[in-house]
């Protein structure tokens, strides 16, 4: 009996060092390095209808947070999409100076055909020719607030990042109770810098997006060259 009970702990070590093993490479993959950083979104929330006192909006490009005061109160909050590098939002204080419920864009959006199908899409009116045969359809920005010049703040999708052509985007149910409850002339602080903002989990795309159809890629038609002998009809 005394002579098995080295190998008894012997067995047991053994069996100890197993379970450690299993339970090390059980762990999850640690992120590439370099790899940017994902940070929890907080919660966003509305409770400013029952709320008292002057509006004002804070929105904040390092956080891609939207911050609505009432009184003085924070009342709502919101994550939102800015400008991308190419398209940076500006900073500065502003008033809402137009408010559009079904607002579309007459700078960006899609060329399309005469059955809505998309022929040509992320497309801007000043630089991008319209094929032949289509009918540029401005991008939806429903619940539209006009802060200054091209930029407002509307519906939209968020991926996590700064990628609006300028504007500020914001997810539907957020939108919608932010522009019911400010009216014409409410202040706007636009302040922080977008290329500091870390990455999110994406937001689920707007609740009543522009069904499009089939994608087409428009390519100009090559003429090729008539075989000698061929009889054309005109």
């Amino acid at each position: 009996m005394i002579s098995l009970c080295p190998l008894v702990r012997l067995n047991c070590a053994l069996l100890l060092v197993g379970s450690l093993l299993s339970s090390c490479s059980s762990q999850p993959t640690p992120p590439a390095a370099g790899s940017a950083p994902i940070v929890k979104r907080d919660k966003a929330f509305w409770n400013g209808d029952q709320v008292a006192g002057s509006p004002r909006i804070v929105i904040d490009l390092s956080a891609q947070r939207i911050r609505y005061y009432k009184g003085g109160q924070l009342v709502g909050l919101s994550p939102i999409s800015s400008g991308r590098e190419s398209h940076s939002t500006v900073t500065g204080v502003f008033r809402i100076t137009e408010k559009d419920r079904y607002h579309r864009s007459s700078l960006y959006g899609a060329y399309v055909d005469e059955a809505d199908n998309v022929v040509m899409e992320d497309v801007d009116v000043r630089t991008d020719i319209r094929p032949p045969g289509t009918r540029f359809l401005g991008a939806k920005m429903h619940y539209f607030m006009r802060v200054t010049g091209a930029i407002g703040m509307h519906e939209g999708y968020l991926p996590g990042y700064p990628a609006s052509h300028g504007c500020i985007r914001l997810p539907t149910h957020m939108a919608a109770a932010f522009y019911h409850a400010t009216p014409h002339g409410t202040p706007v602080e636009i302040v922080g810098d977008a290329s500091v903002a870390a990455y999110e989990p994406p937001e689920a795309t707007p609740s009543t997006p522009h069904q499009q159809a089939k994608k087409k890629s428009y390519k100009p038609t090559k003429k090729r060259p008539v075989p000698p002998g061929t009889t054309l009809y005109l």
